[in-house]
């Protein structure tokens, strides 16, 4: 999964940085929260970006379920910051959140379908037969 700021950069300009430090802080400790929840973990913090892991370092059978759970329940955890950043700041958090599913393959680099379309003609791909 990975989960990001929408409008980070414009926020950036908006706020003290030390307020927002502290409110990224506060974003990232919700995430922290839903996806603990479910059994994830945050992998790598990257700004106002997430690359959260399910079934790593602890696979269960229903990672992708618990995946699905965790993108639900972050937008619902961030109703209460997001109340405070109105009421505080006048501005609220929009939230980007994609949930893919795919196979780690060493020394390989796996594209999905979608991609492979766009970058057609410009690098040479071989189907794998991954379903």
């Amino acid at each position: 999964m990975f989960c990001n700021l929408q409008g980070s950069t414009a926020l950036s300009q908006q706020l003290d940085p030390d307020v927002l430090r502290d409110e990224l802080r506060s974003y990232q400790e919700v995430c922290a929260g839903a996806v603990a929840r479910f059994e994830g973990h945050i992998t790598k913090i990257l700004c106002d970006g997430l690359i959260i892991y399910f079934g790593n370092p602890q696979a269960h059978e229903d990672d992708p379920q618990r995946s699905i759970r965790a993108r639900l329940a972050i937008p619902e955890d961030m109703l209460g910051l997001n109340t405070r950043l109105r009421r505080d700041n006048y501005l609220e958090l929009t939230l980007r959140i994609d949930v893919h599913t795919g196979l780690v393959v060493p020394n390989s680099l796996v594209v999905s379908n979608t991609t492979v379309r766009l970058v057609h003609g410009i690098f040479l791909s071989k189907a794998q037969g991954f379903h």
